[in-house]
């Protein structure tokens, strides 16, 4: 029986991060989380956690983190906006991250990914680092969960600026849209059953529908004022070029592969054995209209 106490998180501040680190001390486990700014992250999540300082880019220090906190496992939630994030960040964090891992007492390591990383999709740039990654944690030899995870209720955030909803593309694909609760229980729930060792998980939500779709129920019940509108691809990938704007041209490339690449599941993955999800997207948006409500009437 795998035995795990003390994971490391990193990348375990943000949007994605923070709900596992909450789940995994929820259920038991001694978290650490790796960040560059341990007082910043002690300020956001409480001084309930251990953190420690370190950049997964310089193998030395990640290296030294993982020596002298003796962990049983990792998870990795790292995350780029731009190509040059990708590949230093991403994929040579992963790297130096699996290296260390193989140097200590690692029994477990999970990662999250994205739904259609696979080979099939390899034309994309985006998948091919997500490959990659995946790749060097498979053939590492340590025990490995990775999640392949749909659209986040929490990422419709990414898509309001100044009074507007904005659907970039068509985006005519439904996919499952999925909370990060539910995921955060399924990443925790691995470090606990062997069944989940060395397998890609499809994490998915309960109800399939379109972004343009979630942006109207988003509007109709958590904010009615914003506008719902459609940006095409094209102006978005001109600003890009006109600016410089490496950033928007990732977000370009990553809104054109969401807009050709229909939802499509791994075959033969296991959901059941950690937990189906079961947060909708109408019972996530009540209560992220009530934690609106509680917030501005204090």
């Amino acid at each position: 029986m795998m035995k795990i106490r003390k994971i490391l998180v990193i990348g375990g501040t943000g949007m994605l991060g923070a709900p596992v680190a909450k789940q995994l001390q929820k259920d038991g486990f001694e978290v650490t989380i790796l960040t560059r700014d341990p007082g910043s992250a002690k300020y956001k999540l409480g001084d309930s956690f251990q953190f420690v300082h370190g950049e997964v880019t310089d193998i030395d220090a990640i290296k030294k983190v993982f020596k002298s906190n003796n962990f049983d496992a990792v998870h990795i939630n790292l995350n780029a906006l731009k190509y040059k994030d990708l590949e230093e960040i991403e994929l040579e964090g992963t790297k130096n991250i699996v290296e260390a891992a193989k140097e200590s007492n690692i029994k477990k390591i999970t990662l999250i990914s994205g739904i259609g990383v696979k080979e099939s999709n390899a034309w994309s740039p985006f998948i091919q680092y997500k490959l990659e990654m995946a790749n060097i944690i498979k053939s590492s030899t340590i025990p490995y969960t990775i999640f392949n995870c749909t659209h986040f209720l929490e990422g419709i955030n990414n898509y309001i600026r100044n009074g507007k909803i904005s659907v970039f593309g068509k985006q005519l694909h439904p996919a499952s849209w999925i909370a990060a609760s539910d995921y955060a229980k399924m990443v925790s729930k691995s470090f606990s059953i062997e069944e989940s060792n060395n397998k890609v998980i499809s994490v998915l939500g309960p109800q399939k529908v379109t972004m343009r779709e979630v942006f109207q129920k988003y509007v109709k019940t958590v904010d009615p004022s914003l506008k719902l509108t459609e940006v095409p691809l094209g102006v978005i990938k001109l600003i890009s070029i006109i600016t410089f704007n490496d950033t928007l041209k990732f977000i370009v490339d990553l809104m054109n592969y969401f807009d050709k690449v229909a939802e499509e599941p791994i075959e033969g993955t296991v959901t059941e054995i950690l937990g189906k999800p079961t947060m909708t997207i109408d019972d996530w948006m009540k209560d992220k209209r009530n934690a609106m409500d509680v917030s501005s009437s204090n």
